[in-house]
């Protein structure tokens, strides 16, 4: 059973970065997402995900969008690597997009606004799951044409941190023929089953990132998301 939900555009809520409050606004909407959040729960508890379109207004994510492309034309992302740290590897034919990772400390107001919503999601994760999740470490995400991402788990080897995956797709008017579908293993390591996911503006993936492997197909079109990890503390403290 796949998870979904359908939320009404939030009317009359303007999100013009230059002329409104963003964080303001969108901080009075919050209360309104709580039926996305109760889907997400529900998927969760069922079947271990949740696919949820239009999670966010469409200004919202055209903001968002206009953000990442921003800092790809300010040089400010970097080819992605594979693995942690000193073991990281750098392959584009293995993963291939460019990204760069959001700092609290020096966070816009536009993204501000979509930390506070994540921390509805958070608490509400701990409260129904009692995993620890202390933190939401993401960053934006561009494939362009032809990159890929082949199929792997979002849990290092030895290391549980990440606990849920979230992946909010930034795309703008995207069509089934541009490719880019996330596909999500129900599985296992086992080629199938499993669902494509596509990557259309608005919709928000959340899934267990130490149960479902998962791989980003190659699509014709410049893909763009902002991508995270909900953390737990290192069991090694």
């Amino acid at each position: 059973m796949l998870i979904k939900t359908n939320l009404p555009q939030l009317k009359g809520m303007r999100l013009g970065i230059s002329r409104y409050n963003v964080r303001h606004s969108f901080h009075k909407s919050i209360a309104v997402l709580n039926p996305h959040i109760s889907a997400i729960i529900d998927g969760i508890a069922q079947q271990g995900y949740a696919v949820i379109p239009e999670f966010l207004p469409k200004e919202f994510i055209q903001a968002l969008r206009t953000e990442a492309l921003a800092l790809q034309t300010a040089g400010k992302l970097q080819h992605a690597s594979t693995g942690r740290a000193a073991a990281s590897k750098l392959d584009t034919q293995v993963r291939g997009d460019l990204i760069h990772w959001l700092d609290q400390a020096q966070a816009s107001a536009l993204q501000q606004s979509f930390a506070a919503c994540m921390e509805e999601l958070r608490e509400a994760l701990n409260q129904h799951f009692y995993l620890g999740v202390f933190e939401l470490e993401n960053h934006f995400a561009i494939y362009p044409p032809g990159a890929v991402y082949n199929k792997h788990l979002d849990q290092f080897r030895g290391n549980q941190e990440r606990q849920v995956s979230c992946i909010l797709y930034l795309n703008q008017d995207w069509q089934p023929q541009y490719g880019g579908q996330l596909r999500l293993y129900l599985d296992g390591e086992q080629p199938e089953p499993y669902i494509d996911v596509q990557p259309e503006g608005g919709t928000l993936v959340v899934f267990l990132s130490g149960q479902f492997w998962h791989e980003v197909l190659p699509a014709s079109q410049p893909r763009i998301s902002l991508t995270g990890w909900f953390r737990k503390r290192s069991d090694n403290l």
